[in-house]
């Protein structure tokens, strides 16, 4: 953690110079173990040849009802992303995607990416019509325990509290840059980026500038320990702020795990803390912390039934500012409603009560949500959520998903929303 408040410490410039030496010396310095070959292909040919077909196919039904717009909508929308993996060759190996997105008997929904920032009369689809390449990166394996990937990728960091694809979305978040993953000292493990441009899950290109350092260590089995950082060059992040220049740095330590307690039993716990402030060139209000608190138990033999409580807050800096997370994963936080994609600015606090089982080739999944604010004291809200999912086959997967958000005091400014979705997942 020194490490990284040395970092904090330094200009955007320095930061970024200085990542991009912790990339190449990591890559070098880290991999100093021997590792296991890898399988390579003879010829270039071979290699793609010796490949494998990537395949997904999500049709997906969405049922949307807002009362601040007095509406119900839905709609069908549809992914279907094809494309080659290849097989290694001189220790690199590729993989180039297309994806394609659409939307059928739409009514009474907005799904035009020209309507995403202005006034809506319908409830909001954020799965456009669209034709893009995904995936393509290539991928250098050649040094111990180490990997190495340059070019359109996705980036899942822990929990994806900070960066995710947000897979739940048709048009999947991806980032174009340099990552690199090191796992030479024991029970370590050691990611870096840089970063400079993002599609979006609108479907959009973003033009921008991160570095990302993530230590993790593994004292046991299931338990996990993370120091993070990054820094993020970029005025216009997505986020509901009203401030000119949104760039900020982030700096947090996580633990998590799973601690059997006798009788069949895990405990569970999450702890987590971070703070954000402003960076190269962002406004000065931005200065907010995190944290998150939680645990439970869970029942493995049971059918996996476990049964946990939480607590997370994005504070505020006094009203004027609130602790924002523009790449999360938007539907794995603070309820599946998607009330919440940026913090108000009086922040956020999501106190959730969380069940889940897996009977069979079922996976259940509830929750209960209650939503305020910490500066101030207004009541957001509440939500309850409710998914079923069941495996079909090892390739197909059938899941039907339910939010309904109830707002709370009429001064902070939501409303009743209820969704529901259904979908049919095929992955070759």
């Amino acid at each position: 953690m020194a490490a990284l408040c040395s970092l904090r410490a330094l200009s955007p410039g320095l930061s970024w110079r200085l990542l991009g030496s912790i990339v190449l010396a990591a890559s070098v310095l880290l991999g100093a173990d021997v590792a296991a070959q890898q399988v390579q292909a003879d010829s270039l040919a071979d290699a793609i040849t010796a490949g494998r077909l990537v395949l997904e196919l999500r049709p997906r039904y969405a049922d949307i009802w807002d009362a601040g717009l007095n509406e119900r909508g839905h709609a069908w929308t549809i992914r279907s992303i094809a494309g080659w993996q290849t097989a290694t060759f001189e220790d690199f190996r590729a993989v180039v995607e297309g994806i394609h997105t659409d939307v059928v008997d739409a009514h009474h929904i907005s799904v035009a990416s020209s309507q995403y920032y202005v006034d809506l009369s319908y409830p909001l689809l954020p799965d456009p019509r669209e034709t893009d390449t995904n995936r393509a990166y290539f991928e250098y394996v050649g040094l111990p325990d180490t990997r190495v990937r340059l070019g359109k990728q996705p980036i899942r960091l822990d929990n994806e509290r900070f960066f995710s694809d947000v897979d739940f979305r048709q048009t999947p978040m991806l980032f174009n840059g340099l990552t690199l993953v090191n796992n030479s000292l024991p029970d370590m493990e050691v990611y870096a980026a840089l970063l400079n441009r993002i599609r979006t899950v609108f479907a959009t290109q973003t033009r921008t500038r991160i570095w990302l350092l993530r230590v993790a260590y593994s004292p046991a089995q299931d338990q996990s320990i993370a120091a993070y950082g990054f820094g993020l060059n970029q005025p216009q992040t997505g986020s509901d702020t009203d401030l000119a220049d949104n760039s900020h740095q982030v700096f947090g330590l996580r633990a998590e795990g799973a601690v059997p307690i006798g009788r069949g039993f895990a405990a569970l716990y999450t702890a987590e803390a971070a703070h954000q402030r402003h960076y190269a060139g962002g406004d000065p209000l931005i200065e907010a912390n995190y944290w998150r608190l939680g645990g439970g138990a869970v029942l493995p033999r049971l059918a996996g039934l476990g049964v946990r409580i939480d607590r997370e807050v994005k504070a505020s800096n006094a009203g004027q500012y609130a602790f924002q997370t523009p790449f999360e994963d938007s539907y794995a936080f603070n309820g599946w409603a998607l009330q919440f994609t940026s913090t108000p600015q009086t922040g956020l606090r999501d106190t959730w009560l969380s069940v889940r089982a897996q009977p069979g080739r079922f996976t259940l999944v509830a929750e209960a949500h209650r939503f305020g604010a910490t500066f101030g004291g207004l009541d957001y809200g509440n939500e309850r959520d409710l998914r079923v999912t069941y495996a079909v086959t090892s390739s197909l997967t059938l899941k039907l998903q339910h939010a309904r958000f109830r707002a709370g005091d009429p001064a902070a400014d939501f409303y009743d929303v209820t969704k529901t979705w259904l979908s049919l997942t095929y992955d070759y």
